[in-house]
């Protein structure tokens, strides 16, 4: 008897996710979808284009937590490396303005976006790089 070729398992596709705008200018909510047009409902994933029963954020940053959030759990069994790329703020102002208050208009304005329906979770395969920004040590340079 010939030995039969043993099956691979099929190797898990890396879940890709994306931010989706709805409603209107005004009135902007947002969705999450999956790289196969799938919505997340709050607690799976919806059939292929369906949008019905998707779950609606009000914000793009508590979309964004919980794309983040879904993310670092696929990957949670990875080691983690850890790098570091300033970002700079030039704030012109001869005004007197607090740090509070910079720190809160900087989370209002600011978004820091990873095109991973583009380019990929990571730099290869299998990999998830996430980023933020870390407004909490935010310092005055003299």
């Amino acid at each position: 008897m010939a030995d039969q070729p043993q099956k691979q398992p099929k190797e898990k596709q890396p879940i890709i996710l994306s931010l989706i705008p709805r409603g209107s200018p005004d009135h902007q909510r947002y969705l999450i979808a999956n790289q196969y047009l799938q919505y997340w409902t709050g607690e799976t994933w919806s059939e292929q284009y369906d949008d019905k029963k998707a779950l609606v954020y009000h914000s793009s940053n508590e979309a964004l937590t919980v794309m983040q959030r879904m993310l670092m759990t696929e990957h949670s069994h990875l080691p983690v490396k850890r790098y570091r790329a300033p970002i700079y703020i030039d704030l012109f102002s001869d005004a007197p303005i607090s740090e509070h208050d910079l720190k809160q208009w900087l989370v209002k304005v600011t978004k820091l976006i990873l095109d991973s329906p583009k380019h990929g979770n990571g730099p290869v395969a299998g990999t998830l790089g996430t980023c933020r920004i870390e407004y909490g040590e935010l310092e005055e340079l003299k």
